[in-house]
Order: C-alpha cells, then structure tokens, then sequence
C-alpha cells in the first residue's frame, strides 16, 4: 500500500578516498542514532549513460575492480567456508536481493582448477516481525530478526523511539555478527539494515552494499561511510560512495533470471491453468511490488467499465494481501452477468514466473527489483513511479527504459481510470509496438547479477 513519509530530504555524503577507514567505533553509535539526513535537498542529475555491451554476467566495475580475475595476484579464498551475514528488509526491493545473493552464495562455485570450493554459510538479518521472515525461511535461509522503526524525515517523537530501537538493535547485531564469525557483512537497504553496517564497522568486519536503485536510500547513504565495496544497479553512482562501485545489475529470484520471452511463452499454459486464465486472449498483469499500490489499484478498477465487455482480455490484478477484501467488495459491485471480460484478483503470488510469463504487458510500480525483473521476462510495462520514494528515485529508475521506448511513463497524479484504459488500449493490441519494446526492456536485463554480487563478496573476503 502507498505510505506517505513527511519530506524528501537526502544527502549526497561526503566524498572521501576509496581506501577512508571507518571513523573509530565511539563515533559510530552517535552517528547511526543522529540519523541519515542532514537537511540538503540537493542531488546530483542521474547518469543516463547507456549499459555497456557485455552481457556475460560479469561485474563492470566503474570506479575500481573489487573482484578479483583469474590470473590475478590476489589471495586464495578460504581453505574454510565463507560465512556472510546479509542485512535487508522492510520491502521486496530489498529482501529478494538479499536472498537472491544468498542462494548464489550457498552454491558450490568452482575453484581455479575446476575443483568445487566451499558453498558459504549465509543467514540473513531482517525487521523481526516483518514479511521477510515467513518469505526468507520458506527459501530455507537461516533468518535473524531485530527490532527496528524507521526515522521519520520531519520533527517527531517518533525519532526519540526510532533512536532507542535502534541502539537496541545495534548491540543485537554485535551478538549476531559476532556468533555467526561473520568473514563479511552485505547490506541491502533498508532500516533494518543500518544497525548490522553499525555493527559491521564496529567489529571491523568488512561490509558490502547493494544499491537497487539509481538514487541511494537514506540506509545506504548512512552506510556507506563504512563499507570497503558497494554494487549497484545503475551506471553514474560513484559519486554517491567513498568505496569503489561495481557496476553488477539487481540480484533477481533464480526462477526469474532466467525467465526470457522464450521460456515465458514455454511456461503459459501452466500460468494459465494457474490462475485461472484462457488461451486466446491477451492478458493484463497489474500490481504494484511487494506491498501493492492503492492508486493503480483503484485506477485499474476504474477501468472495469471500459472493459466489461472486451472478450479478448484477462487480467491478473494482484493487489496486495491488505488490499484483497476492499478489492474484492468493489469488483463484486461493478459485475454484471452480461460481462465479457475475465477479471482474476490476487492478494499476493509466490509465483510471479508465472504471473510475467502470463502476461502481454504489465501497469507497475517502478523499484530497481520490478525493473529488473520485468527486464528479465522481456514484458513491456507501463510504469507508475511511486512519488514518495526517496528523492523520486522510481522515476529516475524508470528514465533510462523510458528514453529506449522500453517502457511507458504514466505518472501518478496522472493514473486515472482514463489514462490507464487508453494506455492499455493502446498497447495492449499493437503487436509489432509490444515486440519491439519486449526487445528493447530485455536489453536491460542482467540475469547473472547475484552471481557477480557473491563474486564481489569472496573477492572481498579473500583480501581480508
């Protein structure tokens, strides 16, 4: 559901050499529990460079290579396993990154001779009572979870609150990092993920980020003060960190990344007994991330009237958990029996394979994750950038897809019923459009970059 926060506030950070030591750790708590904001309301213009050609799934580094090549003189890894704790929560954006590198890491990568190394011993840190906890431990990942409530951007004593919970959770990181014997901490945005940076830097353990959007979050921005490597998902971020960036794409689930136009059309008869659906007709995927999205929902509904007689339509409307009941209610008074088209609500799926490779065009938010995944499937979209992410970055996502005619802009004071049906109508029919921009958005598409994420981790972990 849309959240509301009371400001736009960021920082640009400092700019320090990439080899800057940590401040020492008495000024770390003070730092974590001042906040992440200090009142700028400036940022630099986003790079629209183009990605560079390769497509092999190695990491482009933009600043310095933190991964070690083959052939290099860098140390060997470990004889033992690698053990690395990965902090993130709060949304989809930032835990399907954490598992995704999770399971990359937990597979046996091959040594230098072909021999198999050590998998790593991989647990992640997420909000204690959060959704990352049920979805994390389903994907058989050992899950800790902390305490923590994010500060609020405007006067508040809510922050007095947030503060207190916050060093609470930064001495249960110290606990976790300390008996997992953490080699590496990896953070992946989110409020949950600043007490384990905290800790990190503390204990000296090396820490990584995961930027999943071209406009760092607050945790990051906070976080990276400390970290030794950050990856990221956009080109032109450099300037945002102290530590060398890697240019690695966003780690996506292992069952999207390799989920091409190709496989999507090998996998629609399942997806249509799945969810109900019909061959022979095209098929609308509307949703709005993790949490789902109030203004498309009620905008995509608006539409129903436009709709209700269009016999060669589907929709797959997942509207998040939350909103299920008042979209079901609403639906339920809009149907009439005469109507024509097939109109399938879902709370939430954790068969989203099946959902893109369903569907001929997508309405969607516009995070680092969906971008990225929808990349994957080559599913042309029309993307509503959520207005109140942190320094708009949704819209700065979208940019560079949206200059390629990848994808569709449609704002969010501008969804409306209207807007939405003649977008829709537009696209949804016009076949040699839909192909160009399923060829187009797949060019954005990095399927192995959790792979160069967990190479970016062991190469840190080797020069520790």
């Amino acid at each position: 559901m849309d959240r509301h926060p009371g400001g736009h506030q960021h920082r640009s950070g400092d700019r320090h050499a990439a080899d800057h030591r940590g401040p020492p750790a008495d000024d770390l708590l003070r730092g974590h529990l001042a906040g992440a904001d200090d009142g700028g309301d400036r940022h630099p213009p986003v790079d629209r460079t183009a990605w560079p050609p390769t497509r092999d799934g190695r990491a482009l580094s933009i600043v310095d290579d933190a991964v070690p090549r083959r052939g290099s003189s860098a140390p060997a890894s470990p004889v033992r396993s690698l053990r690395v704790v990965i902090a993130g929560g709060g949304t989809g954006g930032h835990i399907f990154p954490a598992i995704a590198l999770a399971k990359a890491l937990t597979k046996r990568p091959e040594g230098e001779q072909g021999e198999a190394a050590e998998a790593a011993e991989v647990r992640i840190v997420g909000r204690q009572g959060g959704p990352e906890e049920s979805t994390v431990r389903a994907q058989g990942i050992a899950f800790e979870g902390i305490d923590v409530l994010g500060f609020r951007r405007s006067v508040s004593p809510r922050n007095l609150l947030a503060a207190a919970r916050g060093a609470a959770a930064t001495v249960r990181a110290l606990r976790i990092l300390r008996r997992a014997r953490a080699d590496v901490a990896v953070g992946t945005g989110g409020y949950v993920s600043i007490p384990v940076a905290t800790a990190a830097a503390m204990l000296r353990i090396p820490l990584v980020l995961h930027e999943a959007n071209a406009i760092p979050g607050v945790a990051n921005r906070l976080a990276g003060r400390w970290a030794v490597a950050v990856a990221v998902s956009f080109p032109g971020m450099q300037r945002w960190f102290r530590a060398p960036v890697t240019l690695v794409g966003n780690p996506i689930r292992p069952e999207l990344a390799g989920l091409d136009r190709l496989h999507r059309s090998a996998n629609r008869s399942e997806a249509h007994a799945h969810f109900g659906l019909e061959a022979g007709r095209r098929t609308l995927l509307v949703f709005g991330g993790s949490q789902g999205a109030r203004r498309i929902n009620e905008a995509v509904l608006g539409a129903y009237e436009r709709w209700r007689g269009d016999g060669h339509l589907q929709v797959i409307h997942l509207v998040g958990a939350k909103e299920l009941p008042a979209a079901e209610a609403r639906l339920q008074d809009l149907r009439l029996p005469e109507d024509r088209v097939l109109w399938r609500l879902v709370g939430s799926t954790d068969r989203m394979d099946l959902a893109y490779s369903a569907a001929d065009l997508a309405v969607c938010r516009a995070g680092g994750a969906t971008l990225f995944e929808i990349a994957s499937a080559s599913l042309p979209a029309v993307v509503v950038p959520y207005p109140y992410a942190t320094a708009d970055h949704q819209r700065a996502n979208a940019q560079p897809l949206v200059e390629s005619e990848a994808v569709v802009l449609l704002l969010d004071a501008d969804c409306t019923p209207e807007s939405v049906g003649e977008l829709v109508d537009d696209l949804l029919f016009d076949e040699s459009r839909l192909e160009r921009m399923s060829a187009s958005i797949h060019e954005f598409a990095r399927p192995r970059a959790a792979e160069a994420l967990a190479d970016l981790v062991r190469g840190v972990a080797a020069r520790r």
